[in-house]
């Protein structure tokens, strides 16, 4: 297992291409390009799921991994203005490599991927927006250095919801025992946390408050920039689970059963501190 890396920005929704509930690995991919980014993907799995993100457009390269073969080594690239995908790299142990560009920009940053086993299993593409919570701008025209303080607080309400078969909850008061999916900020990208495992309803809501203080120290002559976000992730999983029925007489029933996990959540606030000198800028992330 190994972390997920967002590289990109913006465009697309959330998706999930999942073969660890059935054996499938990876089979064949295709990928279009255009001039400032990754147009589209194609990838399909050895047990029959295949999934497509983006555009078609003009013709695309293709990749098919041979019996036995699998990742020895994997990049990734941004456009270069922390908007779209702009690179994907990689090789195998069968020494194979692909590698697919944007057409008319040039690379820049390289973000090797952890790969573990080197075994693909899927693709997912996080959906994770950025909501701006706060932004603020100081001006300093004196002699002196000034400090202020900056005080923000965010209410916010995650929610999650399993879906079942045959409409059990319409029969059975049903409770759900299971470890809630969350996200942090991890570097350049995200990566998904499960939390602890407790029982809920089959809908639940939780809300609570984000706050943050920081104090702004603003130089003589000089303006500061404040921006407060926060991101919000929306899942939309696959599920298998049991189902333990108890009888008023104690008999007690299990089966298997499966549906949708479906679920909002959010990270913690972010604050970023842009100081402006002149026609420059320096910049701060906390």
């Amino acid at each position: 297992m190994s972390l997920l890396h967002r590289i990109g920005g913006n465009g697309g929704s959330g998706f999930n291409l999942d073969g660890t509930r059935t054996g499938g690995t990876l089979k064949k991919m295709w990928v279009w390009v255009g001039g400032w980014q990754i147009k589209g993907i194609r990838v399909w799995l050895t047990d029959g799921q295949s999934i497509e993100c983006g555009q078609r457009r003009g013709n695309y390269s293709e990749f098919v991994f041979q019996s036995g073969e699998y990742f020895s080594d994997l990049s990734l690239w941004g456009n270069g203005a922390g908007t779209r995908l702009g690179a994907i790299k990689f090789k195998t142990n069968k020494s194979r490599t692909f590698f697919v560009k944007m057409t008319d920009w040039g690379l820049k940053t390289e973000y090797p991927i952890s790969i573990g086993s080197g075994i693909c299993v899927g693709m997912e593409k996080l959906n994770v927006s950025i909501e701006e919570i706060k932004s603020m701008t100081y001006h300093n025209d004196s002699t002196v250095n000034q400090e202020y303080k900056t005080d923000t607080e965010k209410t916010i309400i995650e929610t999650s919801s399993w879906t079942v078969t045959n409409s059990m909850e319409n029969t059975f008061s049903i409770d759900v025992k299971a470890g809630i999916p969350g996200i942090v900020e991890v570097g350049t990208g995200y990566s998904i946390k499960e939390g602890s495992e407790t029982s809920r309803s089959l809908q639940s809501s939780v809300s609570r408050t984000e706050k943050l203080s920081f104090p702004v120290r603003v130089p003589a002559g000089k303006s500061v920039e404040v921006d407060i976000t926060i991101g919000r992730a929306t899942f939309n999983l696959p599920y298998t689970g049991v189902v333990r029925i108890t009888c008023y007489d104690g008999t007690v029933m299990h089966f298997q059963t499966s549906g949708t996990y479906r679920g909002v959540t959010y990270t913690e606030l972010k604050l970023s501190i842009v100081y402006t000198c002149n026609a420059s800028k320096k910049q701060s992330n906390f």
